[in-house]
């Protein structure tokens, strides 16, 4: 189904977003830690979703540079990897989240861009194509504010993407916003009824093209969005995160190099702050937030990884 749009759309989805309330809580210093934990093999430009328990890695890039299907699973109590079962379709670049209680993957692309909207049932170990996206997207990120879902940023097959789309079944789509600059591969994290998208590829090269270092806002309540700070330097292929009523943002790639540089980014103030270092440089990563831990899996250093790393707040 294509997308809706207008205030109608703005008031459905504000009906989506009770508790959702924001929070000016100072930043916190981090710990990240390498853990013994692995993954079966290495994986990046993949996606995360936590559920029942476990989280859900879910296709991506394999070493070769191939896109897959294969679905891994993390017990993060224990550090148990599993292969948990596979996508309908090969896909790396998507977007995923939990959907009314399903684990649902956004796009993505293979030998082209997708527009299908997969659900991965881990009861089954298998996949369908469920919906399909208003149109192709990859590159993209979501994150879920309530009972809603919101993708951001991506590449159409031609260029980066402004339009924000919102579902709250993953089968109905609505634009609710347009980014004031169009991105691809943002780190996205969300605080209250906002939503903040923090760096992306603008043109070029995927690792040695054109970087922003814009935060953009994106108000899910009026539909505004706006450009509220800057990252230290231009960024891309990093991993966002809210823990705690904080924003992080984690790793990815600058003009000099891989990172694994940790900040934190206030609303309040729009400063952005060092507040520690990965135990190595990682991009592409997918990032899972349970309470106030983080879970970076698979990505790049000097190489594909199949590693997994936590990010704790120390205070606070």
């Amino acid at each position: 189904m294509g997308p809706v749009r207008g205030a109608a759309a703005l008031a459905a989805i504000a009906a989506l977003l009770s508790g959702s309330a924001a929070s000016g809580t100072p930043a916190a210093t981090l710990r990240a830690t390498l853990t013994t934990w692995r993954l079966a093999a290495p994986v990046y430009r993949t996606v995360a979703v936590a559920s029942a328990g476990r989280i859900f890695v879910l296709g991506g890039h394999d070493s070769s540079g191939g896109s897959n299907t294969v679905v891994y699973s993390l017990d993060p109590r224990t550090g148990r990897t599993a292969l948990a079962g596979s996508l309908a379709l090969a896909t790396h670049g998507a977007a995923a989240a939990l959907v009314e209680g399903r684990i649902l993957v956004f796009g993505g692309a293979s030998a082209n861009v997708h527009d299908t909207v997969q659900a991965f049932s881990p009861a089954s170990r298998s996949a369908t194509v469920v919906g399909h996206l208003p149109g192709v997207r990859a590159d993209t990120t979501a994150v879920t504010v309530g009972r809603v879902t919101v993708l951001l940023g991506g590449f159409d097959g031609n260029g980066p993407q402004s339009d924000v789309w919102t579902t709250s079944n993953g089968t109905t789509f609505h634009v609710v916003a347009h980014l004031p600059q169009p991105v691809r591969y943002p780190a996205v994290a969300s605080l209250g009824t906002a939503v903040y998208v923090f760096g992306g590829l603008l043109a070029g090269g995927e690792y040695n093209g054109d970087f922003t270092d814009d935060i953009q806002k994106v108000s899910l309540l009026t539909g505004g969005a706006t450009i509220v700070g800057h990252l230290p330097s231009p960024l891309a292929h990093a991993m966002g995160s809210e823990m705690g009523g904080r924003l992080y943002v984690f790793g990815g790639s600058t003009p000099s190099g891989t990172s694994s540089e940790m900040v934190s980014f206030s609303p309040v103030t729009g400063a952005v702050s060092a507040v520690g270092r990965l135990p190595e440089p990682i991009t592409d990563a997918a990032v899972a937030t349970i309470g106030q831990i983080a879970y970076l899996l698979g990505g790049i250093s000097r190489g594909p990884l199949a590693t997994i790393t936590t990010v704790r707040q120390l205070d606070g």
